[in-house]
């Protein structure tokens, strides 16, 4: 399937795709499709990113960077980018959405986006680092193109990064995983003005860090899952832990998923002190009953790309198998009601 002209206009003026801009059609409507090989931007990888559907089309909000440069080298990592699809398959690039700001504290580096929707507004979550300093902050959107930053910003008790926010009650909770060690912190607002800090809800002893936190209602209880490094960097993995109670989770009972994927070119990333393939900041699209429509980054032949994958419940510990071809994504897409 390729982009008819009726289409490119069509989402072209829907989308703000100026016409001189819209003859880039390698760019904004690449001819490529995305499944088995991993969607990235033209010359750049795609690393921490946030989900969200509107109106027929999945957007992602990811970090893009250079291959080859680590993320925190000067001038890398500095923006966002902002992609969309309505088969998963063929991607839309719209216009940046966010780079470094004036205020210290993201004037180096923006990371971790994740997208929040309340009362008919998006808020962009992300972590911004600058002068030795990193906060979580917000920026905010209508329309999911123009983006205005949270004047007030940054959440003085959220410092950290790979922010996650859900509602709970009449708070919204934001969490993210802190600094010192292998943690995930909390802060909870009323208005998301006002933010005041909680205890972890999970730490890891002995853990160096941890990384991209999500958690979600499953079964009556709530799995919490992240990313997460032992002792001196090593040992990193995609790893989850169930709970009766989001605010609090047991670091024995945490599991490492399984992942599986048999496509060519992908192996261990370079960037990592491990031996295996690693599913790296999950973000939940859709859940089933036993099954879940998931998406991820990993390393793949040459930079980091973003793929899709079902979360199978029904295997403990839980397995999460890469899809790879049209036909596995069908089967998929039914099994969690997306038709």
């Amino acid at each position: 399937m390729t982009w008819s002209e009726e289409e490119i206009e069509v989402l072209s003026r829907r989308f703000g795709i100026k016409p001189g801009c819209r003859m880039q059609e390698d760019y904004h409507f690449p001819e490529k499709r995305f499944l088995a090989e991993g969607y990235s931007t033209p010359g750049g990888y795609v690393k921490d990113f946030g989900v969200v559907a509107a109106e027929g089309r999945l957007h992602v909000f990811h970090i893009d960077g250079r291959p080859g440069e680590r993320c925190w080298a000067t001038g890398n990592e500095i923006s966002f980018g902002h992609a969309s699809t309505s088969d998963y398959t063929r991607w839309i690039r719209h216009r940046m959405p966010l780079a470094v700001g004036d205020r210290p504290w993201e004037s180096e580096h923006i990371w971790a986006p994740f997208v929040y929707r309340r009362q008919g507004l998006y808020y962009l979550f992300y972590m911004g680092r600058g002068r030795n300093e990193a906060f979580v902050s917000y920026a905010t959107s209508t329309d999911l193109d123009h983006w205005t930053r949270w004047p007030q910003g940054p959440i003085r008790c959220a410092v950290g990064r790979d922010p996650f926010v859900f509602d709970h009650g009449d708070q919204t909770i934001l969490l993210y995983t802190g600094k010192g060690g292998a943690r995930v912190s909390a802060c909870t607002s009323r208005d998301l003005v006002s933010w005041k800090p909680i205890p972890d809800v999970l730490n890891i002893p002995h853990g160096a860090a941890a990384e991209s936190c999500s958690l979600h209602p499953i079964d009556g209880r709530y799995v919490l899952w992240f990313n997460d490094y032992g002792p001196q960097l090593a040992g990193f993995r995609a790893a989850y832990v169930l709970s009766d109670d989001p605010f609090c989770f047991d670091p024995a009972a945490i599991r490492a998923f399984q992942f599986v994927t048999d496509a060519p070119g992908a192996t261990p990333s370079p960037e990592l002190r491990v031996q295996q393939l690693t599913p790296l900041s999950i973000e939940l699209i859709a859940a089933g009953d036993r099954l879940w429509f998931v998406a991820y980054f990993r390393w793949h032949i040459d930079r980091n790309r973003l793929f899709f994958g079902a979360l199978d419940w029904a295997s403990d510990p839980g397995v999460i198998r890469e899809i790879g071809n049209e036909e596995q994504l069908e089967g998929v897409l039914a099994q969690v009601g997306i038709p």
